[in-house]
């Protein structure tokens, strides 16, 4: 289900030797300072429970942080968590939103949970959730 382009450097290197805590400790300290790829680590981090209690809610709050600051994996995966009703509560509007930014983005991977999102709404609602999703990041940049 989540998706990540990973960066380079300390924290990717703690992550992928499974080094969990040291990686979140790295990513929650370029999160502070708005790198958007650190937050959506930090939502993968609560997601899975990886050198942190898992938290559905607090992987949500990071997923949209970087999602607002148009990072497509958080986008994809703040779609998946309202698609799903974890961590927030089940929204298919916001899914369908947050899957067709990041598919607007050029993720690959949204654009097969878009397609499914599609049949769950209205056609009426497709456009609503575009305008919101394009509001939001417009505000994301102007912040």
């Amino acid at each position: 289900m989540l998706s990540a382009c990973a960066p380079a450097g300390e924290p990717h290197a703690s992550f992928m030797a499974g080094d969990y805590a040291a990686a979140f400790k790295s990513f929650a300290q370029r999160a502070d300072t708005g790198d958007p790829t650190a937050s959506n680590f930090m939502g993968i981090h609560y997601y899975l429970g990886l050198g942190v209690e898992r938290d559905l809610a607090q992987a949500a709050n990071w997923f949209e942080r970087a999602a607002t600051a148009a990072n497509s994996d958080a986008q994809r995966n703040l779609g998946m968590l309202y698609l799903r009703g974890l961590g927030v509560p089940r929204d298919n509007l916001r899914a369908y939103a947050w899957l067709y930014a990041a598919a607007q983005a050029g993720n690959q991977r949204a654009r097969a949970y878009l397609e499914s999102a599609e049949y769950l709404i209205t056609p009426n609602q497709m456009i609503q959730a575009r305008a919101w999703v394009t509001e939001r990041l417009r505000q994301g940049r102007t912040r």
